[in-house]
C-alpha cells in the first residue's frame, strides 16, 4: 500500500465516521433540543441524550477530519495531480469543519448550556429554525466530502 493509498483511505473512513455523526446528530439529537426552546433546553440537558458529551466526540474528530482531507490532497499532489473531485471534497470537508468552529458549536453551547440566555423564547425558536435549517447544508458538505473521499479511493 503506497502513502498516498493510506492517506486517502484515512480521509475516506474519517469523512465516513463524521457524516454518519453528522446525520445521527441531525435526525436523532437535534429535534430533542430544539423543539420548543428555551423548555426544550433545559428538558435536554437533564435528560440522558442531554448527558451525553458530544464535544468529547467532536474535539478530535473534527480536526482529525480535516487534516486527513488535506493530506489526501498534498499526497495526490505530490502523486501527480489530485482529482477535481478529491479537491471538491477536501473543500467541503474543511468548509464543514470551519463552520462548526466558527457557528454552530458556539450556537448550540449558547443554545443549552445558557439556556438561551436572556433571549426572549419567540427570538430562540427562530435561532433554532435557522440553526437547524443551516445544519443541514452543513450536512449536505459532508455528504460531499464523503462522496469524494469514497469516488477518490476507488479511482
Amino acid at each position: 500500500m503506497t502513502f498516498h493509498t493510506a492517506v486517502l483511505w484515512f480521509y475516506w473512513a474519517m469523512a465516513s465516521l463524521v457524516f454518519g455523526a453528522a446525520v445521527y446528530e441531525t435526525l436523532v439529537v437535534h429535534p430533542a433540543w430544539s423543539r420548543k426552546p428555551p423548555e426544550s433546553f433545559v428538558a435536554f440537558m437533564g435528560t440522558p441524550v442531554g448527558r451525553m458529551n458530544l464535544g468529547t466526540f467532536w474535539m478530535p474528530a473534527a480536526p482529525l477530519l480535516a487534516l486527513s482531507a488535506l493530506a489526501s490532497v498534498a499526497a495526490a499532489a505530490m502523486k501527480g495531480t489530485p482529482s477535481p473531485m478529491l479537491i471538491a471534497s477536501t473543500a467541503c470537508a474543511v468548509t464543514a469543519v470551519a463552520w462548526t468552529l466558527i457557528y454552530f458549536r458556539p450556537t448550540v453551547v449558547r443554545f443549552l448550556e445558557q439556556q438561551g440566555g436572556n433571549a426572549p423564547p419567540e427570538r430562540l425558536q427562530a435561532e433554532a429554525r435557522r440553526w437547524i435549517v443551516l445544519n443541514w447544508l452543513r450536512v449536505a458538505l459532508m455528504a460531499v466530502s464523503w462522496f469524494g473521499a469514497v469516488a477518490a479511493s476507488h479511482s
